[in-house]
């Protein structure tokens, strides 16, 4: 799942207006945001693998500590305490918890059974939906356009949001169609960048300039 997760932050942030949009969208890739860490450390193993499923040329092999559920868990007490130590409102920096556990939840439902509930590596549960191109797309691209009327109903929003949701749908769109990627350390590299520039993107520009009613 990629779009499913920033759709669901869109929905937090407009729930919670003390919660700005890039945080929440942290908040709902930090299992994603912790990942290429472990990944560079040796922690963690991911193959490029082809065709391992229809959607994604990736094969999670193993990564307890940045995607089982309690770990998780875990990484979104971690964030919610953060938040509140940063003086994040109460509600807002709660949401953050939420939020992470939402990524378990929606990955679950795009990966082959691959998903740990536990840091010890098991049991792991998938439904496979990666399995079906026309499907991941109609389901992503479903709840992505739910969670943009969700926030913007009753908005304006202004050109940067609008670039920014068009670079989403553009990574998107490279990942599901483009050559897989060159090498493991190429996918940790790019998403230490992304990750934190998606953060700063979606706080610059993830506030309402006015509001209709």
């Amino acid at each position: 799942m990629f779009l499913g997760h920033f759709a669901v932050g869109l929905a937090a942030s407009r729930s919670e207006p003390r919660l700005p949009l890039g945080t929440a969208f942290l908040a709902g890739q930090l299992p994603d945001a912790i990942w290429p860490y472990f990944l560079l450390a040796g922690l963690e193993r991911v193959t490029i693998a082809p065709g391992d499923t229809a959607m994604t040329p990736l094969r999670f092999d193993h990564y307890p500590w940045s995607h089982s559920l309690a770990m998780v868990v875990v990484w979104g007490f971690v964030a919610w305490g953060v938040a509140r130590a940063a003086g994040r409102p109460g509600r807002a920096a709660f949401l953050l918890l939420p939020l992470a556990v939402s990524h378990w939840v929606l990955d679950v439902v795009s990966h082959r059974p691959d998903m740990p509930v536990l840091p010890s590596g098991g049991p792991l549960v998938g439904l496979g939906l990666w399995n079906s191109v026309a499907g991941t797309l109609v389901v992503e691209l479903g709840l992505f356009a739910a969670g943009l009327f969700i926030y913007g109903r009753g908005r304006r929003l202004g050109g940067g949001f609008w670039t920014l949701i068009v670079a989403l749908l553009v990574v998107y769109g490279a990942n599901v169609f483009g050559p897989p990627p060159p090498s493991v350390p190429a996918i940790a590299g790019s998403m230490i960048v992304v990750v934190p520039l998606l953060w700063w993107w979606g706080n610059k520009v993830g506030v309402a300039r006015t509001a209709v009613n």
